[in-house]
């Protein structure tokens, strides 16, 4: 009798998968109008967890897998209708396992419309050793649209053998109805940069960029954002954007858990100005 190899005893050759999303103003909340929801991806039912903003749904994107994998290609495309106020999180952060050669892919299309208030939070990636993920992000905004995005990493290594990530990279353009390009933010770095005090984080071991994208007078002050960056055990800067189009963002932090809460506090100073009240806290 020949035997056969199980179906499981080869690597995978990664996945393609698609998160659609529309967000819309109906009845003084926003609700979710359409939504398709692609494996490993997995949504929530949105919530309303602010009281003094009750248009305000939160929405957790989870992840049904242990990951991000090689050859692994994924996409999200948001949109939030005119009015509509929607902020987008994740449940946990997500592991981004070897690349194999292959490495990961994540790509974004957000679209902000007239008065609308978008904020996609994600928790860190965890970079195992031989990871390799590039976040491409194409925003539309409008010129009285907010826009909050965070995209960070943490390294890790699981069996401590010394072992690193291949690369993080990023590049997000955010745009304008008419067309015009008003930032462009690129950033790569690999784990070879990453080597003591004078490495390419100056020893700290997870980093994130913030880009606020809102009209100048929704903008927090500068120099309360970064003191309460700086108060959580990150060490940030932020600088006006091109175009007067909002605030970049750098932290630095020396482990995850550090990272997540100096997001989380970025967030909450950011939004305050954005919409004029404290938000509430996203539990995870």
């Amino acid at each position: 009798m020949q035997s056969l190899p199980l179906s499981c005893s080869g690597f995978d050759a990664g996945r393609a998968a698609e998160v659609l999303l529309v967000a819309e103003l109906a009845g003084g909340r926003t609700v979710l109008r359409r939504q398709h929801v692609g494996y490993p991806f997995h949504i929530t039912r949105a919530f309303q967890l602010d009281r003094m903003r009750p248009d305000l749904a939160t929405l957790y994107l989870q992840s049904a897998s242990g990951g991000l994998y090689a050859a692994d290609r994924l996409t999200l495309d948001l949109t939030v209708g005119a009015g509509a106020a929607l902020n987008l999180t994740t449940q946990a952060s997500t592991v981004v396992h070897d690349g194999r050669g292959e490495g990961a892919m994540m790509r974004q299309s957000v679209t902000v419309k007239d008065h609308a208030f978008c904020a996609i939070i994600s928790d860190p990636y965890v970079l195992f050793p031989g990871a390799d993920l590039h976040i491409g992000t194409i925003a539309t905004v409008a010129v009285d649209g907010i826009l909050i995005m965070a995209e960070g990493f943490a390294v890790h290594d699981p069996h401590h053998r010394g072992g690193t990530f291949a690369r993080f990279s990023t590049e997000t353009r955010i745009m304008r109805p008419d067309g015009k390009r008003v930032v462009v933010d690129r950033g790569s770095v690999r784990g070879s940069d990453l080597s003591g005090t004078c490495d390419a984080l100056g020893g700290m071991s997870a980093a994130c960029s913030v880009l606020v994208i809102a009209p100048l007078e929704r903008l927090a002050d500068i120099a309360e954002i970064e003191a309460a960056a700086d108060g959580c055990g990150c060490l940030a800067g932020v600088t006006a954007a091109p175009s007067q189009a909002g605030l970049a963002m750098r932290l630095l932090a020396p482990d995850g858990g550090t990272l997540v809460r100096g997001i989380e506090v970025v967030f909450h100073v950011a939004s305050r100005a954005a919409l004029g009240v404290d938000l509430a806290p996203r539990r995870k």
